[in-house]
């Protein structure tokens, strides 16, 4: 009797533990990327590799293959990295939390379907653009190759996270873009001012998504459709106040006679 009872309580059980396996299993490889960042801030590398194996053991598991073949490579590519810096005691603190943080906004950006981390570096994107832009603009070169610097390196971090949820032909507009300044930007002088333009409008479609027209013409369209329709009501109204004052002579002038 207490066999058969446990039997029964354990086909219940066990679909709702399969189901939440299965539900939790992103979950899990969202706080292990999370811890793995917040231990390399705090310098504890040992620990990072450590949630950085655990990682590796429970990646991709039952859920690989939902994944794609772009989502597979960029996040075990951004782990090998990280891995890597872990355990690189050569290497500069920050570019070994750099390596961190690739692989920590990757893995967001695979388990957030919505506002995933990496949208939060629009303000410093976009404002290295502009800065860029203002000192092209006033000659001042050596300021924008230092926001230069600092701008492709910000792009190297995010990049990753970025193939994951951009489509093909918007990442790869940007990533002409970045060869653009990279090898060709100091000795094209006359072509950053315009380039910038261009690359800043294809990252504001990146943060703010694609616009579909242009708002100010949609606006003096609506302006322009406005006044005609007013201007025609106008003289329909005029052409009644005529047509009436008319009528009433007439009718005025009938009566006299």
């Amino acid at each position: 009797m207490v066999r058969r009872l446990l039997l029964v309580l354990l086909l219940f059980i066990l679909p709702i533990n399969v189901l939440a396996t299965d539900n939790d299993t992103r979950q899990s490889w969202d706080e292990l990327a999370s811890k793995v960042l917040e231990f390399g801030k705090q310098e504890e590398f040992e620990r990072a590799k450590v949630m950085l194996e655990q990682f590796a053991e429970v990646f991709p598991g039952s859920e690989g293959t939902d994944l794609s073949t772009t989502e597979m490579r960029i996040v075990l590519n951004t782990h090998n990295r990280a891995l890597h810096s872990a355990t690189a005691i050569n290497q500069e603190s920050d570019q070994r939390v750099k390596a961190l943080t690739e692989f920590r906004l990757a893995v967001d950006a695979l388990v957030t379907e919505e506002q995933p981390i990496w949208r939060q570096t629009d303000d410093k994107i976009l404002g290295l653009i502009e800065e860029m832009k203002a000192a092209v603009d006033h000659k001042d070169y050596d300021v924008y190759e230092r926001n230069l610097q600092t701008f492709l390196g910000s792009y190297s971090v995010i990049r990753p996270a970025l193939g994951i949820d951009l489509s093909t032909e918007l990442q790869q507009r940007l990533d002409s873009h970045i060869a653009f300044f990279e090898n060709y930007g100091s000795s094209h002088k006359k072509e950053l001012l315009t380039q910038l333009e261009t690359m800043e409008t294809d990252f504001k479609e990146v943060y703010e998504g694609p616009v579909e027209e242009n708002e100010t013409s949609i606006v003096w369209m609506i302006f322009s459709i406005g006044g005609i329709i007013t201007v025609t009501l106008l003289y329909v109204l005029y052409r009644k106040y005529r047509g009436e004052k008319t009528d009433v002579k007439k009718y005025k002038q009938v009566e006299k006679d």
